[in-house]
């Protein structure tokens, strides 16, 4: 125990220096072994280690810096806190403060505003676990002169500029304004028959795109790895703010809410061995399911990670479908969120909790096979609905006026409305409001007659003038 002790006390030392602020070193990797687990385990360890203090010792003298995340304070520096400081305390209680997802082999990197951030854990993955369910990502608008090759004056040029790119990456463009700001941008605009938002106009000058669900879904075929080369080939300074990851059990064999929360008591969302657990809430009907769904939250959603499981098939309206998803929400809070999520999501996926490592080699449904299943349950729902609230009066009407009269009388007018469950059902890449940066055919009045021929005059004077 005592060379164990001396190997953590010369790391925290290490740490403690090398994790500081510094233009000249951005990225400190620390590898925290031993906390929690026994002696012998702690003294195998110890021997493939033995060179980490060095090579972090190398980094420091480089820089000064004090730790944010482990919260260890280097001799003779004045405490990081108020509250008082007990120095003659075991080294174990100044290691346990460190975060449980910290723990094992963690990426810190300094970002240019000085703040310390770890980088998303991956576990090897032996098949296509999950899929990307939202993305929110930023760029600078210089990146829209570049990729114009000239320089844009106009916020308007700068907008039909980007919908031109990302129909490239998506499949649809920029459609239209919505006439508002958001996420504390100036203006705001739509992607695609509703695939997400595009924000423009802040004090960064930045342009922040989100793909929603509905938008991941229905993009092209390979989106991913054309966002992938546009965000680290083409993009000026591009940040992956969120990213959602999901995973579904279509027939309930063997994910569940009932699942996660035993998985929760058995320590399955902690990496740290006696640590304390992340937080939990239940919604929906545990005691007595009545068939609405229920849901169950880890974390807190202000965190850098929040995982849902929720019984989805009975949220769409299926009360006796089993169909479970997964979802883990990764923000760039405390978190570097790599851009290879994008190429190989399910081994961000595994790895986020302990408990996630058996989905290693199970495969989740295709986008196509959840959006048909989601569809047919979305659909039988809808016409329960329509039959229980207006099935008599329709019974009535077909009655007085026949099929077609009846459908023609009770039927929208407006051929673009759509009730708000059932348009995602109906929304393609290709379909909605044309692109900004398609420009519409120039609009002719009829009253203009043009010449269609050219009329000819002959050297005879036939089609001459008199």
């Amino acid at each position: 125990m005592k060379k164990t002790s001396h190997f953590r006390s010369d790391s925290a030392a290490a740490y403690a220096v090398a994790t500081g602020r510094s233009d000249s070193v951005r990225s400190v990797k620390s590898q925290v072994y031993g906390v929690g687990k026994s002696a012998a385990t702690c003294a195998d360890r110890t021997a493939s280690a033995t060179a980490l203090p060095e090579r972090i010792g190398a980094e420091a003298e480089k820089a000064r810096l004090v730790p944010q995340i482990a919260q260890v304070s280097a001799a003779g520096c004045p405490p990081i806190n108020n509250m008082g400081e007990n120095l003659e305390s075991d080294e174990s209680e100044a290691w346990s403060s460190i975060c449980d997802e910290d723990l094992g082999e963690v990426e810190l990197v300094m970002t240019d505003s000085g703040k310390i951030k770890s980088v998303m854990v991956r576990r090897p993955s032996a098949a296509q676990t999950c899929v990307i369910d939202w993305i929110n990502f930023s760029v600078l608008e210089d990146t829209w002169f570049k990729t114009a090759r000239e320089q844009l004056i106009t916020d308007d040029q700068i907008i039909i500029e980007a919908s031109r790119q990302l129909e490239k990456i998506f499949g649809f463009g920029i459609t239209s304004n919505r006439g508002k700001g958001m996420n504390f941008y100036r203006d705001s605009w739509v992607l695609g028959d509703d695939m997400g938002f595009v924000c423009f106009g802040s004090q960064r000058s930045t342009m922040l795109i989100t793909l929603t669900g509905q938008g991941c879904l229905n993009a092209v075929s390979g989106w991913e790895k054309r966002l992938y080369d546009f965000l680290t080939k083409t993009a000026i300074r591009p940040t992956i703010s969120r990213i959602d990851l999901a995973h579904d059990d279509l027939a309930g064999a063997y994910l569940s809410v009932d699942w996660a929360y035993q998985q929760w008591w058995d320590s399955g969302f902690s990496f740290k061995k006696g640590g304390r657990p992340p937080e939990i809430q239940k919604v929906g009907n545990w005691d007595r399911p009545s068939g609405k769904g229920r849901t169950l939250t880890i974390g807190q959603r202000s965190s850098s990670k929040y995982c849902r499981f929720y019984e989805k098939g009975r949220k769409e309206g299926d009360k006796s479908s089993l169909w479970c998803r997964c979802e883990i929400e990764f923000k760039n809070t405390n978190t570097i969120i790599r851009p290879e999520v994008l190429l190989d999501p399910s081994s961000f996926f595994v790895g986020a909790y302990p408990c996630l490592a058996m989905f290693a080699t199970v495969e989740t449904p295709a986008r196509m096979e959840v959006k048909a299943r989601a569809q047919h349950i979305t659909v039988d729902d809808s016409i329960a609905v329509t039959k229980r609230q207006y099935g008599k009066y329709i019974r009535v009407f077909r009655a007085l006026f026949g099929d077609k009269e009846t459908l023609d009388l009770i039927t929208n007018e407006d051929e673009n409305a759509f009730p708000k469950r059932l348009k995602p059902f109906l929304s393609f890449a290709d379909t909605g409001p044309a692109p900004v940066h398609v420009e519409p055919p120039p609009y002719v009045p009829s009253f203009f007659h043009f010449i269609n021929t050219v009329p000819s005059f002959g050297l005879n004077g036939e089609h001459g003038f008199a």
